[in-house]
Protein backbone atom coordinates (compact mmCIF):
# COMPACT_ATOMS: atom_id res chain seq x y z
CA UNK A 1 0.00 0.00 0.00
CA UNK A 2 0.79 3.55 -0.35
CA UNK A 3 2.78 6.31 1.94
CA UNK A 4 0.61 9.00 2.92
CA UNK A 5 1.04 12.34 4.78
CA UNK A 6 -1.90 13.86 6.59
CA UNK A 7 -1.51 17.45 7.97
CA UNK A 8 -3.72 17.86 11.14
CA UNK A 9 -4.85 14.36 11.60
CA UNK A 10 -4.75 14.18 15.69
CA UNK A 11 -8.25 14.84 15.73
CA UNK A 12 -11.14 15.81 14.48
CA UNK A 13 -11.81 15.39 10.28
CA UNK A 14 -8.00 14.56 10.00
CA UNK A 15 -8.09 11.90 12.66
CA UNK A 16 -10.86 9.94 10.78
CA UNK A 17 -8.86 10.38 7.55
CA UNK A 18 -5.56 8.93 9.44
CA UNK A 19 -8.05 5.96 10.51
CA UNK A 20 -9.90 5.28 7.54
CA UNK A 21 -6.29 5.27 5.36
CA UNK A 22 -4.53 2.88 7.69
CA UNK A 23 -7.87 0.72 7.72
CA UNK A 24 -6.74 0.09 3.94
CA UNK A 25 -3.14 -0.59 4.60
CA UNK A 26 -1.38 2.30 4.05
CA UNK A 27 1.33 3.91 6.04
CA UNK A 28 0.54 7.64 7.16
CA UNK A 29 2.68 10.19 8.71
CA UNK A 30 0.30 12.46 10.57
CA UNK A 31 1.39 16.44 10.87
CA UNK A 32 -0.11 18.22 13.78
CA UNK A 33 1.11 21.26 16.13
CA UNK A 34 -0.22 18.51 18.87
CA UNK A 35 0.81 15.17 19.13
CA UNK A 36 1.96 14.30 15.48
CA UNK A 37 4.06 11.83 14.23
CA UNK A 38 5.86 15.28 13.01
CA UNK A 39 5.24 17.85 15.68
CA UNK A 40 5.42 20.86 14.22
CA UNK A 41 3.28 24.79 13.80
CA UNK A 42 2.26 25.04 10.47
CA UNK A 43 1.20 29.23 10.81
CA UNK A 44 5.13 29.67 10.98
CA UNK A 45 7.94 29.64 8.58
CA UNK A 46 9.82 27.53 10.31
CA UNK A 47 7.23 24.87 11.34
CA UNK A 48 6.55 24.59 8.00
CA UNK A 49 10.21 24.40 7.08
CA UNK A 50 10.69 21.38 9.87
CA UNK A 51 7.47 19.63 8.72
CA UNK A 52 8.46 19.31 5.20
CA UNK A 53 12.33 18.13 5.69
CA UNK A 54 11.37 15.42 7.94
CA UNK A 55 9.04 14.21 5.43
CA UNK A 56 11.47 14.37 2.73
CA UNK A 57 13.95 12.30 5.61
CA UNK A 58 11.47 9.93 6.22
CA UNK A 59 10.12 9.68 2.79
CA UNK A 60 13.08 9.75 0.34
CA UNK A 61 11.26 7.65 -2.21
CA UNK A 62 8.31 9.96 -2.74
CA UNK A 63 4.95 10.36 -1.16
CA UNK A 64 1.45 7.98 -2.52
CA UNK A 65 -0.71 11.10 -0.99
CA UNK A 66 -1.03 14.40 0.63
CA UNK A 67 -4.06 15.63 2.80
CA UNK A 68 -3.63 18.77 3.36
CA UNK A 69 -6.46 19.47 6.23
CA UNK A 70 -4.85 21.36 9.00
CA UNK A 71 -7.52 24.69 9.85
CA UNK A 72 -8.12 26.29 12.54
CA UNK A 73 -11.26 28.73 13.30
CA UNK A 74 -11.80 32.41 12.85
CA UNK A 75 -11.94 35.38 14.95
CA UNK A 76 -11.44 35.91 18.20
CA UNK A 77 -9.61 32.54 19.13
CA UNK A 78 -6.74 33.96 17.06
CA UNK A 79 -5.25 36.57 15.03
CA UNK A 80 -6.25 37.42 11.73
CA UNK A 81 -2.88 37.22 10.63
CA UNK A 82 -2.52 33.81 12.62
CA UNK A 83 -5.90 32.36 10.46
CA UNK A 84 -4.30 33.08 7.39
CA UNK A 85 -0.87 31.95 8.46
CA UNK A 86 -2.63 28.52 9.20
CA UNK A 87 -4.93 27.75 6.63
CA UNK A 88 -3.64 29.19 3.51
CA UNK A 89 0.11 30.13 3.71
CA UNK A 90 0.29 27.09 5.92
CA UNK A 91 -1.26 25.14 3.85
CA UNK A 92 0.09 26.18 0.48
CA UNK A 93 3.56 26.01 1.58
CA UNK A 94 3.37 22.46 2.63
CA UNK A 95 2.20 21.35 -0.93
CA UNK A 96 4.74 23.03 -2.58
CA UNK A 97 6.96 21.59 -0.51
CA UNK A 98 6.25 18.27 -0.53
CA UNK A 99 4.99 17.97 -4.40
CA UNK A 100 8.48 16.84 -4.98
CA UNK A 101 7.65 13.70 -3.29
CA UNK A 102 4.16 13.51 -4.90
CA UNK A 103 5.82 13.50 -8.23
CA UNK A 104 8.33 10.45 -7.40
CA UNK A 105 4.91 8.12 -7.13
CA UNK A 106 2.25 10.76 -8.78
CA UNK A 107 0.47 10.61 -5.98
CA UNK A 108 -2.80 12.41 -4.70
CA UNK A 109 -3.13 15.75 -2.89
CA UNK A 110 -6.34 17.05 -1.59
CA UNK A 111 -6.70 20.26 0.48
CA UNK A 112 -9.19 21.11 2.83
CA UNK A 113 -11.08 24.07 2.21
CA UNK A 114 -15.16 24.77 3.50
CA UNK A 115 -18.57 24.64 1.93
CA UNK A 116 -18.22 28.66 3.53
CA UNK A 117 -16.52 29.19 0.12
CA UNK A 118 -20.05 29.04 -1.55
CA UNK A 119 -22.45 29.96 1.00
CA UNK A 120 -20.85 32.80 2.39
CA UNK A 121 -21.44 36.38 0.99
CA UNK A 122 -17.92 37.67 0.15
CA UNK A 123 -17.98 41.51 1.56
CA UNK A 124 -16.12 43.71 3.58
CA UNK A 125 -12.36 42.70 5.06
CA UNK A 126 -12.15 39.64 2.29
CA UNK A 127 -8.54 39.21 1.75
CA UNK A 128 -8.75 36.14 -0.49
CA UNK A 129 -7.64 38.26 -4.03
CA UNK A 130 -4.55 39.47 -1.76
CA UNK A 131 -3.70 36.09 -0.85
CA UNK A 132 -3.95 34.63 -4.79
CA UNK A 133 -2.77 37.43 -6.10
CA UNK A 134 -0.03 39.24 -4.16
CA UNK A 135 1.25 36.46 -1.90
CA UNK A 136 3.34 38.44 0.45
CA UNK A 137 2.27 36.60 4.11
CA UNK A 138 3.85 39.85 5.77
CA UNK A 139 2.15 42.34 3.92
CA UNK A 140 -0.65 40.83 4.63
CA UNK A 141 -0.22 39.82 8.13
CA UNK A 142 0.53 43.51 8.97
CA UNK A 143 -2.40 44.42 6.96
CA UNK A 144 -5.00 42.49 8.63
CA UNK A 145 -4.31 42.63 11.95
CA UNK A 146 -5.40 46.20 11.65
CA UNK A 147 -8.88 45.43 10.89
CA UNK A 148 -11.52 45.77 13.37
CA UNK A 149 -12.34 42.19 14.23
CA UNK A 150 -15.83 42.82 15.83
CA UNK A 151 -16.95 44.08 12.15
CA UNK A 152 -16.37 40.25 10.13
CA UNK A 153 -15.83 37.54 12.60
CA UNK A 154 -15.87 35.08 9.82
CA UNK A 155 -13.99 36.64 6.87
CA UNK A 156 -10.20 35.82 7.88
CA UNK A 157 -11.30 32.17 7.88
CA UNK A 158 -13.91 32.38 4.61
CA UNK A 159 -10.96 34.29 2.97
CA UNK A 160 -8.05 31.41 3.45
CA UNK A 161 -10.37 28.54 2.64
CA UNK A 162 -11.44 30.68 -0.87
CA UNK A 163 -7.85 31.71 -1.59
CA UNK A 164 -6.63 27.88 -1.08
CA UNK A 165 -9.64 26.33 -3.60
CA UNK A 166 -8.66 29.32 -6.24
CA UNK A 167 -4.43 28.27 -5.16
CA UNK A 168 -5.47 24.25 -5.86
CA UNK A 169 -7.94 25.30 -9.15
CA UNK A 170 -4.30 27.51 -10.27
CA UNK A 171 -2.08 24.90 -10.39
CA UNK A 172 -4.14 21.48 -11.10
CA UNK A 173 -3.00 21.39 -14.71
CA UNK A 174 0.67 21.61 -14.54
CA UNK A 175 0.88 19.47 -11.17
CA UNK A 176 -1.61 16.88 -14.00
CA UNK A 177 1.35 17.26 -16.31
CA UNK A 178 3.88 15.74 -13.51
CA UNK A 179 1.05 12.94 -12.63
CA UNK A 180 -0.04 14.36 -9.33
CA UNK A 181 -3.65 15.27 -9.40
CA UNK A 182 -4.66 18.11 -6.74
CA UNK A 183 -8.41 18.53 -5.74
CA UNK A 184 -9.89 20.28 -2.59
CA UNK A 185 -12.86 19.07 -0.35
CA UNK A 186 -15.72 21.44 0.67
CA UNK A 187 -17.27 20.18 4.11
CA UNK A 188 -20.67 21.31 4.98
CA UNK A 189 -21.20 21.93 8.99
CA UNK A 190 -19.17 19.11 10.37
CA UNK A 191 -19.09 18.11 14.38
CA UNK A 192 -15.72 19.70 14.97
CA UNK A 193 -14.78 22.08 17.67
CA UNK A 194 -14.28 24.42 14.96
CA UNK A 195 -18.49 24.78 14.56
CA UNK A 196 -18.81 25.47 18.45
CA UNK A 197 -19.71 29.13 17.81
CA UNK A 198 -22.18 27.71 15.20
CA UNK A 199 -24.58 26.77 18.05
CA UNK A 200 -27.37 28.33 19.12
CA UNK A 201 -27.19 30.14 22.66
CA UNK A 202 -30.14 28.66 23.90
CA UNK A 203 -30.11 24.65 21.76
CA UNK A 204 -28.40 22.17 20.92
CA UNK A 205 -28.62 22.69 17.45
CA UNK A 206 -27.28 24.56 14.39
CA UNK A 207 -27.87 28.07 12.87
CA UNK A 208 -28.78 27.44 9.39
CA UNK A 209 -27.74 26.06 6.62
CA UNK A 210 -26.62 23.51 9.68
CA UNK A 211 -27.53 20.92 10.31
CA UNK A 212 -26.79 19.92 7.00
CA UNK A 213 -28.13 16.11 8.06
CA UNK A 214 -31.73 18.33 7.94
CA UNK A 215 -33.61 14.96 8.77
CA UNK A 216 -31.62 14.11 11.51
CA UNK A 217 -31.44 17.46 12.83
CA UNK A 218 -27.35 16.87 13.36
CA UNK A 219 -23.97 18.13 11.95
CA UNK A 220 -22.18 15.68 9.47
CA UNK A 221 -20.07 12.89 11.16
CA UNK A 222 -16.12 13.90 10.88
CA UNK A 223 -15.81 10.21 9.34
CA UNK A 224 -18.37 11.41 6.65
CA UNK A 225 -16.06 13.95 5.31
CA UNK A 226 -12.68 12.18 6.29
CA UNK A 227 -14.19 9.46 3.47
CA UNK A 228 -14.28 11.81 0.52
CA UNK A 229 -10.54 13.30 1.41
CA UNK A 230 -9.06 9.76 1.60
CA UNK A 231 -10.73 8.18 -1.63
CA UNK A 232 -9.43 11.85 -3.76
CA UNK A 233 -5.68 10.39 -2.59
CA UNK A 234 -5.97 6.80 -4.21
CA UNK A 235 -5.58 6.34 -7.50
CA UNK A 236 -8.97 5.61 -8.35
CA UNK A 237 -9.52 9.66 -7.83
CA UNK A 238 -7.20 10.03 -11.13
CA UNK A 239 -10.41 11.27 -12.71
CA UNK A 240 -10.88 14.12 -10.58
CA UNK A 241 -8.77 17.00 -11.15
CA UNK A 242 -8.76 20.82 -10.06
CA UNK A 243 -11.97 20.44 -8.59
CA UNK A 244 -13.93 21.27 -5.33
CA UNK A 245 -15.78 18.11 -4.27
CA UNK A 246 -18.84 19.39 -2.09
CA UNK A 247 -19.28 17.25 1.32
CA UNK A 248 -22.07 18.73 2.55
CA UNK A 249 -25.04 16.46 2.23
CA UNK A 250 -26.65 19.17 -0.24
CA UNK A 251 -26.73 22.39 1.89
CA UNK A 252 -24.82 24.48 -1.03
CA UNK A 253 -27.40 23.51 -3.17
CA UNK A 254 -30.48 24.33 -1.04
CA UNK A 255 -28.44 27.73 -1.07
CA UNK A 256 -28.45 28.45 -4.59
CA UNK A 257 -30.45 25.81 -6.70
CA UNK A 258 -29.20 27.20 -10.14
CA UNK A 259 -25.77 27.38 -9.56
CA UNK A 260 -23.64 24.39 -10.09
CA UNK A 261 -20.14 25.00 -9.82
Amino acid sequence: MGMIVVTGGTKGIGEKAVGILKEHGHEVINVDILKGDITADLGTAEGREFAVSEVHKRCPDGLDGLVCNHGIAGLPRHKASYILSVNYFGAVQVMEGLYGLLKKKKGNCVATVSGAIFTVKREKYMVHHLLTNCGDEKRISRLVDTFPIHDDLNAMYVSSKVALAAWVRRVSASWAISGVNINAAGPGGTATNIMEGFRKPTEASYYYPMPVMHSENRAMDPATVAQTLAFLVTPDAKGINGQVVFCDAGASAIIDTSRYF
